[in-house]
């Protein structure tokens, strides 16, 4: 991993719905870094959910909204 200065970004997350189906939103992350999974470049982001934070690696990011760190 090649870690970077941190900044808040947006990561897509796969919503189920009350009808079963699923929905794509964006919701905000920390983005930490950037590794190789699968021989393909992906960001090491940290998520915030139920009063936890988490690290995990998405392969697609966008700006996120509001100050930067």
């Amino acid at each position: 991993m090649f870690s970077l200065t941190p900044y808040i970004a947006e990561y897509p997350a796969f919503v189920k719905q009350a009808d079963g189906k699923s929905k794509r939103e964006w919701r905000s992350c920390k983005v930490l870094g950037v590794t190789m999974v699968d021989e393909e470049l992906h960001y090491m982001i940290e998520i915030y959910h139920g009063g936890t934070a988490s690290l995990t690696t998405v392969d697609e990011i966008k700006p996120g909204r509001g100050n930067p760190l």
